[in-house]
């Protein structure tokens, strides 16, 4: 009897406890989830700031010389642009003066260039045209003539007006050779031309003089009476014609004033940036305000000559609160002029927020230490408030300036927390309701954001996501509810 008793509690003990893990297992699994809802999607950082109220700009001469006028006086206010000092600049305009003659000198002498050129390419071809016919005269007399001259002197007459034509242009042809060597050593001293190109300048002097001095030497022969046949008499002549006409196409080919017309608009555009820098120099003479304000200091009136290296005035704007931050070197790229700030004023009772943009970037780093006394590197920026109605801005008051890095509207956005990976693909753990059946969704992630992340497609709105993906009891299609 007592074991039959035993024996049922026991098997009672096994159904309950069967019953339990049934149930327990049945049981929602609570997590925390988060229901999918468009919401904007921003990445930023938040730096203090510290209100301005009067800027004040230290203004200096471009200029250096004698004060020549004093337009305004201390205490005067002034708007930006307004002149406030003139410096003497009648030596920078007789510079400019120089400078400007020296211009039109050297475009004249560019524009001789290529006059000169022009007229020895008319020459050379006044003189092709001339070889060319004697040419046509030569084969004429050839082919027509079949005697054979008779008389030293007939043959000694003929010889020597050729060869004097021959001798005639090899001498035009050394005149042109020895003023392109004189252009090339010029061009050549001026570094506006290469060693190569003088070399061939020096070259071509010494070849036509040479050939020149073989005319001579056969125009010596000729007058010796040396006899010689026709036959020999014409294809001599015909030869050195056409070696002269060879020689004026190579040199009409070539183009002889470009080396030296680079060199003068080379000279001319160097004079040209001078004028440019003296004009602007001659601007400069006139020192006007940089910006709207009260001259609170007029240091030009003390003196009676300005260097450059010291204040001529200093001006003071008392208008619109500027806050001034310092950010990060490694943040301050991602700032633009005209971005979104927005602003905190921590207060007692509430804080107060409200917006302004960027109106300035420095372009320089300063050294600044944090509260725990690092040293970082930091850029100024200067941020302009819209200051809400009733809100006063004191000198020194301490904001909150938050950079948007990136601010879109109507994004999904789920915790980074939510999005695990499988294999290639980014998923998350999605609920059917607040309590019902888990799936693992593969979904397109975009930008991480601080402790969120942006999903591009693979949700909807409405859906819930579990919070925690790594949660090691999540299993498909089992049962969750919302802690």
């Amino acid at each position: 009897m007592k074991k039959s008793v035993k024996i049922i509690l026991i098997a009672l003990t096994a159904v309950v406890a069967v019953i339990g893990t049934v149930f327990y297992m049945m049981m929602p699994l609570p997590v925390r989830m988060t229901e999918v809802r468009p919401q904007s999607a921003e990445l930023s950082f938040t730096e203090q700031g510290i209100v301005s109220v009067g800027e004040s700009v230290l203004v200096f001469s471009v200029a250096i010389g004698e004060i020549q006028e004093l337009y305004v006086r201390e205490g005067q206010v002034v708007q930006a642009g307004e002149p406030l000092l003139s410096v003497d600049s009648i030596e920078l305009e007789l510079r400019l003066e120089q400078v400007q003659s020296s211009v039109r000198s050297l475009e004249a002498q560019r524009d001789n260039v290529s006059i000169e050129g022009a007229h020895m390419r008319q020459n050379l071809q006044t003189t092709l045209g001339s070889l060319r016919g004697e040419l046509m005269a030569l084969d004429a007399q050839a082919a027509g003539s079949n005697r054979i001259f008779t008389s030293q002197e007939e043959i000694t007459r003929e010889q020597t007006r050729i060869q004097q034509v021959v001798i005639t242009e090899h001498e035009r042809e050394l005149a042109r050779a020895k003023e392109s060597h004189r252009n090339a050593q010029l061009l050549y001293a001026a570094g506006a031309m290469a060693r190569v190109e003088y070399n061939e300048a020096a070259s071509l002097v010494t070849s036509v003089s040479a050939q020149l001095d073989s005319a001579n030497s056969q125009m010596a022969i000729i007058s010796a009476g040396t006899m010689q046949n026709n036959a020999e008499h014409f294809e001599g002549i015909r030869s050195s014609l056409n070696a002269q006409i060879s020689g004026i196409n190579q040199q009409l080919a070539l183009d002889t004033t470009a080396a030296a017309r680079a060199h003068f608009e080379a000279l001319i555009a160097i004079e040209e940036l001078n004028a440019t820098r003296l004009k602007r120099d001659i601007e400069n003479a006139v020192i006007t305000a940089p910006i709207s304000g009260t001259i609170t200091t007029f240091h030009a009136q003390n003196t009676n000559f300005v260097s450059g290296v010291e204040p001529v005035a200093t001006i003071t704007a008392k208008d619109t609160p500027i806050i001034e931050v310092y950010v990060s070197t490694q943040d301050v790229g991602s700032i633009n002029l005209g971005d979104r700030v927005r602003l905190v004023l921590r207060q007692r009772m509430s804080d107060i927020e409200f917006y302004g943009y960027v109106s300035h970037i420095d372009n320089t780093a300063v050294v600044r230490f944090s509260a725990l006394g690092i040293e970082e590197r930091k850029v100024a920026v200067q941020v302009e408030p819209m200051i809400p109605t009733g809100l006063t801005l004191g000198e020194g008051f301490a904001v909150d300036a938050t950079f948007f890095l990136l601010y879109e509207e109507s994004r999904i956005v789920v915790p980074r927390t939510a999005v695990f990976r499988s294999g290639e693909d980014y998923m998350v753990w999605v609920a059917r309701g607040e309590s019902g059946a888990i799936e693992a969704r593969v979904v397109e992630v975009g930008v991480e954001l601080r402790t969120d992340i942006i999903i591009e497609s693979g949700l909807s709105a409405g859906e819930f996501v579990i919070n925690n993906a790594n949660n090691s009891d999540l299993r498909e299609g089992m049962r969750v509810t919302n802690e």
